[in-house]
Protein backbone atom coordinates (compact mmCIF):
# COMPACT_ATOMS: atom_id res chain seq x y z
CA UNK A 1 0.00 0.00 0.00
CA UNK A 2 1.16 3.48 -0.71
CA UNK A 3 0.24 6.91 0.58
CA UNK A 4 -1.19 7.74 -2.83
CA UNK A 5 -3.64 4.83 -2.61
CA UNK A 6 -4.56 5.75 0.94
CA UNK A 7 -5.11 9.41 0.13
CA UNK A 8 -6.53 8.70 -3.36
CA UNK A 9 -4.53 10.71 -5.81
CA UNK A 10 -2.95 13.32 -3.57
CA UNK A 11 0.05 14.94 -5.26
CA UNK A 12 1.78 15.20 -1.88
CA UNK A 13 1.31 11.48 -1.28
CA UNK A 14 2.55 10.65 -4.78
CA UNK A 15 5.68 12.75 -4.29
CA UNK A 16 6.44 11.17 -0.92
CA UNK A 17 5.85 7.69 -2.34
CA UNK A 18 8.33 8.32 -5.16
CA UNK A 19 10.93 9.83 -2.86
CA UNK A 20 10.57 6.94 -0.42
CA UNK A 21 10.79 4.35 -3.19
CA UNK A 22 14.00 5.96 -4.46
CA UNK A 23 15.24 7.03 -1.04
CA UNK A 24 18.90 6.32 -1.77
CA UNK A 25 18.94 8.21 -5.05
CA UNK A 26 19.03 11.95 -5.66
CA UNK A 27 16.12 12.79 -7.96
CA UNK A 28 15.63 15.78 -10.22
CA UNK A 29 12.33 17.63 -10.36
CA UNK A 30 11.62 16.01 -13.72
CA UNK A 31 12.36 12.56 -12.28
CA UNK A 32 9.95 13.17 -9.41
CA UNK A 33 7.13 14.53 -11.57
CA UNK A 34 7.51 11.72 -14.14
CA UNK A 35 7.65 8.93 -11.55
CA UNK A 36 4.80 10.42 -9.51
CA UNK A 37 2.68 10.91 -12.61
CA UNK A 38 1.97 14.54 -11.78
CA UNK A 39 2.41 17.70 -13.78
CA UNK A 40 5.66 19.60 -13.24
CA UNK A 41 3.65 22.70 -12.18
CA UNK A 42 1.88 20.68 -9.48
CA UNK A 43 5.24 19.48 -8.21
CA UNK A 44 6.54 23.05 -8.10
CA UNK A 45 3.53 24.08 -5.99
CA UNK A 46 3.73 21.12 -3.62
CA UNK A 47 7.46 20.55 -3.10
CA UNK A 48 8.18 23.82 -1.25
CA UNK A 49 5.65 22.85 1.44
CA UNK A 50 7.31 19.48 1.89
CA UNK A 51 10.70 21.18 2.15
CA UNK A 52 9.34 23.76 4.58
CA UNK A 53 8.12 20.99 6.89
CA UNK A 54 11.40 19.10 6.63
CA UNK A 55 10.01 16.02 4.86
CA UNK A 56 12.08 16.59 1.71
CA UNK A 57 15.53 18.08 1.31
CA UNK A 58 17.49 19.37 -1.64
CA UNK A 59 20.65 17.29 -1.52
CA UNK A 60 22.72 19.06 -4.15
CA UNK A 61 22.66 21.04 -7.35
CA UNK A 62 24.29 19.95 -10.60
CA UNK A 63 24.31 22.83 -13.04
CA UNK A 64 20.74 24.11 -13.04
CA UNK A 65 19.30 20.80 -11.83
CA UNK A 66 18.34 20.57 -8.16
CA UNK A 67 18.35 17.08 -6.69
CA UNK A 68 16.06 15.93 -3.88
CA UNK A 69 15.61 13.09 -1.42
CA UNK A 70 13.11 12.29 1.29
CA UNK A 71 14.46 13.28 4.70
CA UNK A 72 14.84 9.84 6.30
CA UNK A 73 16.03 11.45 9.54
CA UNK A 74 12.83 13.45 10.01
CA UNK A 75 10.57 12.12 12.78
CA UNK A 76 7.42 12.65 10.71
CA UNK A 77 8.88 10.62 7.82
CA UNK A 78 9.85 7.87 10.26
CA UNK A 79 6.31 7.84 11.65
CA UNK A 80 4.80 7.80 8.16
CA UNK A 81 6.94 4.80 7.25
CA UNK A 82 5.99 3.03 10.48
CA UNK A 83 2.31 3.81 9.81
CA UNK A 84 2.54 2.48 6.23
CA UNK A 85 4.32 -0.67 7.41
CA UNK A 86 1.58 -1.29 9.99
CA UNK A 87 -1.09 -0.62 7.40
CA UNK A 88 0.55 -3.02 4.93
CA UNK A 89 0.66 -5.73 7.61
CA UNK A 90 -3.04 -5.18 8.34
CA UNK A 91 -3.94 -5.39 4.65
CA UNK A 92 -1.84 -8.54 4.24
CA UNK A 93 -3.57 -10.16 7.22
CA UNK A 94 -6.98 -9.23 5.80
CA UNK A 95 -5.99 -10.67 2.43
CA UNK A 96 -4.95 -13.94 4.08
CA UNK A 97 -8.30 -14.18 5.89
CA UNK A 98 -10.13 -13.43 2.64
CA UNK A 99 -8.18 -16.11 0.77
CA UNK A 100 -8.90 -18.67 3.52
CA UNK A 101 -12.62 -17.86 3.37
CA UNK A 102 -12.59 -18.17 -0.41
CA UNK A 103 -10.74 -21.50 -0.18
CA UNK A 104 -13.25 -22.81 2.38
CA UNK A 105 -16.15 -21.74 0.17
CA UNK A 106 -14.58 -23.53 -2.80
CA UNK A 107 -14.11 -26.64 -0.65
CA UNK A 108 -17.79 -26.61 0.33
CA UNK A 109 -18.79 -26.47 -3.33
CA UNK A 110 -16.57 -29.40 -4.39
CA UNK A 111 -17.19 -31.62 -1.33
CA UNK A 112 -20.91 -32.30 -1.97
CA UNK A 113 -20.07 -33.32 -5.55
CA UNK A 114 -17.54 -35.86 -4.29
CA UNK A 115 -19.96 -37.28 -1.71
CA UNK A 116 -22.70 -37.52 -4.35
CA UNK A 117 -20.35 -39.40 -6.68
CA UNK A 118 -19.42 -41.83 -3.86
CA UNK A 119 -23.06 -42.69 -3.28
CA UNK A 120 -23.46 -43.50 -6.98
CA UNK A 121 -20.62 -46.02 -6.93
CA UNK A 122 -21.60 -47.89 -3.76
CA UNK A 123 -23.81 -50.90 -4.43
CA UNK A 124 -27.09 -51.06 -2.57
CA UNK A 125 -27.28 -54.18 -0.42
CA UNK A 126 -30.67 -55.79 0.06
Amino acid sequence: MSLEKLFTGSATAKILDVLWEYQNIDLTLTDISDEAGIHYTTLMKTLPELEKHGLVTMTRQVGNAKLYQINRDDIVVKRLVKFLNSLNIRFAEQEIVQQKLQHEAEQEITQPKLQHEKHKEEPICA
